[in-house]
C-alpha cells in the first residue's frame, strides 16, 4: 500500500465518520426497541422521528418547522411508497440537492421520473448487472483487495475494503480511468455533498458550503473524463458508452448532461454498499452458527445479503409529501404534510415478519424496504447486492474470520446511514 493510497482511505474513513455521527445524534445504537414501544402505541405519529434525536431528516432537511408524520408498520410505509401520485418525493431535494444543481432522479416526480427513469434504468438492471458479477466485480473484489488482505491475517474491513471496494468496482463500470487520485477525490467529494445536512448549526456553517464546493469539484473533475471518453470514439460496454449512444426522448444526452448524471449517481456509489457490507458482517460476527450455515452453503449467500438488510438497514427512513389530503391508520395527513417513513421499524414489523429480531437466513420474505420500494425503488439496488453477494463469498474464503479481540466490537448506530465506526477483524493465516 502506497502512502498516498493509505492517505486517501484515512480520508474516506474521516468523510464517512462524519456522516455517521451527523446521522447518529442523540438516538441510542439501539433503536429497535423504541420502534417496537412506538409501532405498539403510536403507529402514525405527529412528529419526526429523526429531529428529536438531532438528525437530519429528509422531511424537513432545512428546518423550516413544516409539519411531519412518522409512520412506524410496515403496511402503512408500503402503501406509500407504492402510491406516487399522493405521496410525493421531490423534498428528497431539500437536503443537499442545491449542491448537486438539484438534478436527483430520487427527487423527480410524476412524468419526469418515469421517463427518465425508463431511459436510464437500463445498465442498472438485474440481468445487465449480473452479467458483470466474474467479469468486472470479483477481479476487482479478489485481485484488488481480498488477496492483498489474505497474507496479513488482520484489518479494520471498513477501512481497508468496505469502503474502497464498491466505489472502485462501480467506477470501473461507469468507465472512469483506474487513477487513485481520481478514486480518492470523487469518493471524498461524494460524501461530503451527502455530510451536507446537520442540526447543529455551527457545523452545518462548514458542511454546507463545502458540499457546495464539492459538488462543482465533482462536475469539473467529470467533465474532461466525458469528454474524452467521446473523443475516443470507442462505446464500450459500460454507463458512459450507455449514455452516449442512447436517445432520452428523441435527443442524444449532451456531455454536460452526462456530467450531471454521474455526478447524482456517485452520491450513492460507495456509501450505501459500504454501509451495507459492514452490517451485514457485524451481524454475521455476532451470530456465529448463521455465518457457519453461509460457510458451508454458499447458495444462502444472497439470502445472508437480504436478511440482514432487512434486520438492520442502512438507509433507516426515505420522506414523502402528502399531495392532497390523505388519511393513514385513522390519521388524517393534511396535504403539504410530510411522512417520515421509518424503514428500520417496518422491516421488524411482527405483523409481517415472524420473531423479527432474529437473523434466520431461510425466513419467508416479504418485499424488502431497504432499498425503497415502488417506482422509486434504488436504481442501484441490483449492482449493491451483487457487490455484496461477491464481497462476502471472498471474504469467506479468510480462513476462520474472527473479530479482533484486540479491539472493542464494532457497534452499528445511527438513526439513518446506519454503520459500524470500524470493523477489526482477524483471521488465520497458516
Amino acid at each position: 500500500m502506497t502512502e498516498k493510497y493509505d492517505a486517501m482511505l484515512d480520508q474516506m474513513v474521516k468523510d464517512y465518520s462524519l456522516v455517521t455521527h451527523g446521522y447518529s445524534g442523540e438516538a441510542p445504537a439501539n433503536p429497535y426497541p423504541m420502534f417496537e414501544y412506538r409501532r405498539s402505541q403510536c403507529p402514525v405519529m405527529h412528529g419526526d422521528l429523526l429531529q428529536e434525536s438531532r438528525v437530519p431528516s429528509m422531511a424537513d432537511y432545512m428546518m423550516t418547522g413544516r409539519p411531519v408524520v412518522t409512520l412506524y408498520r410496515y403496511d402503512d410505509i408500503h402503501s406509500v411508497l407504492m402510491n406516487p401520485n399522493d405521496w410525493l418525493s421531490h423534498i428528497v431535494a431539500d437536503g443537499f440537492g442545491a449542491a448537486v444543481d438539484n438534478l436527483l432522479l430520487t427527487a423527480m416526480d410524476g412524468e419526469e421520473h418515469k421517463k427518465y427513469r425508463k431511459t436510464l434504468q437500463k445498465p442498472f438492471m438485474r440481468g445487465q448487472i449480473r452479467k458483470l458479477m466474474d467479469t468486472l466485480i470479483r477481479p476487482v473484489v479478489v485481485n484488488e483487495f481480498v488477496e492483498q488482505l489474505r497474507p496479513k491475517g488482520r484489518a479494520d474491513l471498513l477501512r481497508e475494503f468496505a469502503l474502497p471496494f464498491p466505489i472502485r468496482a462501480m467506477y470501473a463500470y461507469f468507465g472512469f480511468p483506474h487513477d487513485e487520485d481520481l478514486l480518492g477525490n470523487l469518493a471524498s467529494w461524494a460524501i461530503q455533498v451527502v455530510a451536507a445536512p446537520q442540526t447543529d448549526p455551527e457545523v452545518a456553517k462548514v458542511t454546507i458550503p463545502k458540499s457546495m464546493v464539492a459538488g462543482q469539484s465533482m462536475l469539473e473533475t467529470l467533465m474532461p473524463i466525458v469528454q474524452e471518453y467521446r473523443a475516443r470514439g470507442e462505446m464500450r460496454n459500460d454507463i458512459l458508452g450507455y449514455m452516449m449512444t442512447t436517445e432520452h426522448e428523441g435527443d442524444s444526452f449532451s456531455d454536460e448532461e452526462i456530467a450531471n448524471f454521474i455526478r447524482m449517481l456517485l452520491l450513492a456509489a460507495g456509501e450505501t454498499t459500504t454501509r451495507s457490507f459492514a452490517n451485514m458482517i457485524v451481524q454475521l460476527l455476532e451470530n456465529p452458527q448463521v455465518m457457519e450455515e453461509v460457510r458451508q452453503d454458499r447458495s444462502l449467500v444472497p439470502k445472508a445479503v437480504t436478511e440482514t438488510m432487512r434486520r438492520d438497514p442502512t438507509a433507516g427512513a426515505v420522506a414523502r409529501i402528502a399531495a392532497r389530503d390523505m388519511e393513514i391508520g385513522g390519521v388524517i395527513i393534511p396535504e403539504g404534510t410530510a411522512v417520515l417513513c421509518s424503514i428500520a421499524s417496518a422491516n421488524r414489523d411482527p405483523e409481517v415478519y415472524e420473531n423479527p429480531d432474529r437473523l434466520w437466513l431461510k425466513r419467508p420474505m416479504r418485499p424488502l424496504l431497504s432499498f425503497g420500494f415502488g417506482p422509486h425503488m434504488c436504481m442501484g439496488m441490483h449492482m449493491a447486492m451483487t457487490e455484496m453477494e461477491v464481497a462476502l463469498e471472498e471474504i469467506l474464503q479468510l480462513p476462520n474470520l474472527r473479530l479482533d479481540p484486540d479491539y472493542r466490537k464494532p457497534e452499528i448506530r445511527g438513526l439513518n446511514m446506519r454503520g459500524p465506526d470500524a470493523l477489526h477483524v482477524i483471521w488465520d493465516t497458516d
